[in-house]
């Protein structure tokens, strides 16, 4: 078993800017945007607008709070 810490967790604004996402774990281990196989995070909205490509990527989002 692995234990997460927040401070171990990565922060960065998305690719379009309408957000930060803050990732809790990825794979492989300090992959970037265009090169992860899978990935764990939250997001925080900031601006409206279209969702960042990530192709060949199937999503799975849930509401945390607002």
């Amino acid at each position: 078993m692995r234990v997460l810490r927040a401070a171990e967790y990565r922060s960065m604004p998305w690719k379009n800017g309408g957000g930060v996402t803050t990732e809790i774990a990825v794979s492989p281990t300090g992959a970037g945007f265009d090169d992860f196989d899978w990935r764990v995070s939250m997001a925080r909205v900031e601006l409206s607008g279209p969702f960042s490509q990530f192709a060949g990527i199937d999503r799975t989002l849930a509401v945390l709070e607002g």
